[in-house]
């Protein structure tokens, strides 16, 4: 157990992170009916589902997360997670927040999991000490000198990089040993260089400047891991990043691996076709079914993140690569429906009522 002092200052801590991200998620929300010209009118139908519903939790949320979540069906469903609620409470619960930033390292990835298909590690930097792919401590001029002799990779941080935020790409043939010295400078401490994985074409096909990478949100609940969604991110023309805010597109994946007949893109408009051309139910997912089985096997040895969204790649031989996880992510309902489906009440209950892991987190 912790100290009470340890203790208060942790909970205070995380109860500022989460009302942050309440009051993040609500202005999101406003600025997303907005563009959605008010979403749903279900005034009546928020009264009389949506009310009653969630009054057994002791609970109240507001309408405009049904006005937008429900916009798209034109069918209100009681189910959905306001995203204020999601990251103040549901994630709190079921996740150790305190654990977050040291379970999230990507250079702790060949650690964590040392036999899942991962790309290839040029070098990471750990708190300012620099390990080759085998986490031998090298030094900064041996770790430039890998860099120049793979000549094409990417450098990203290893800590809080969500969004594709600050990854720099290197293809350049005149690649130098000062020049990466100085690029390792600028990066400051924890980040690492990997290889650039080449997909899978018929992903790539889809959009080939970026690597469109697989979503997929896990759940481990009472002992079994389960699916909460799966979505396929698709970069946007000549962006070397595949999320949506970046232009790019959200499509859900059906339990078979074909993309869904409809993609969301930034702007809250569902398409049929990408920016190529190409319609969305033309495409299936090469080795879905894998990426699924490697993410319920990984999520297992990570009791303190019940829930995860995982970054999958497929590459040009149809299987699954690892490519980084988040112990905080969104829900995907915009795409995917209500993110707990027939668990929902199960979870509620458990959440808000019954309150199990209350000490899970101490």
């Amino acid at each position: 157990m912790r100290s009470g002092l340890r203790k208060r200052w942790d909970d205070l801590y995380e109860w500022v992170e989460k009302k942050y991200r309440g009051i993040e998620y609500r202005k999101k929300a406003k600025v997303r009916n907005k563009r959605m010209h008010g979403g749903l009118d279900c005034k009546k139908e928020y009264k009389e589902i949506v009310v009653p519903y969630w009054k057994q939790f002791g609970r109240k949320p507001k309408i405009i997360w049904y006005k937008n979540y429900c916009a798209e069906s034109k069918k209100v469903d009681p189910r959905y997670i306001p995203d204020d609620m999601w990251f103040e409470d549901i994630l709190p619960y079921f996740s150790n927040i305190q654990f977050r930033r040291f379970g999230e390292d990507k250079c702790q990835h060949g650690i964590w999991f040392p036999d899942a298909k991962r790309p290839y590690t040029v070098c990471a930097n750990i708190a300012g000490v620099f390990y080759d792919n085998e986490y031998n401590i090298i030094t900064k001029e041996e770790a430039a000198k890998r860099c120049v002799e793979y000549k094409r990779f990417l450098i990203k941080p290893s800590i809080d990089s969500g969004e594709g935020r600050l990854i720099k790409f290197y293809d350049d043939e005149e690649l130098t040993t000062d020049g990466m010295l100085k690029a390792f400078d600028e990066m400051g401490c924890n980040f690492l260089a990997q290889e650039v994985l080449c997909q899978h074409p018929a992903i790539s096909e889809l959009n080939a400047s970026s690597l469109n990478t697989v979503r997929i949100v896990s759940f481990l609940f009472e002992g079994e891991v389960y699916i909460l969604s799966s979505i396929l991110r698709i970069g946007a023309s000549n962006s070397r990043v595949d999320n949506v805010g970046a232009g790019g597109y959200a499509c859900p994946i059906m339990p078979d691996g074909r993309l869904n007949k409809l993609a969301v893109n930034r702007k809250s408009e569902w398409v049929e076709e990408n920016q190529n051309g190409i319609r969305f139910d033309s495409v299936v997912v090469p080795a879905y079914d894998k990426a699924v089985e490697m993410v319920k096997e990984l999520h297992r040895k990570l009791a303190h993140f019940k829930i995860i969204g995982w970054d999958v790649g497929i590459n040009a031989e149809a299987e699954p690569v690892l490519i980084e996880f988040n112990t905080n992510p969104g829900q995907n309902q915009y795409s995917c429906g209500p993110t707990f489906g027939d668990l929902t009440e199960r979870v509620l209950e458990d959440v808000f009522i019954n309150k199990t892991l209350k000490n899970s987190n101490n």
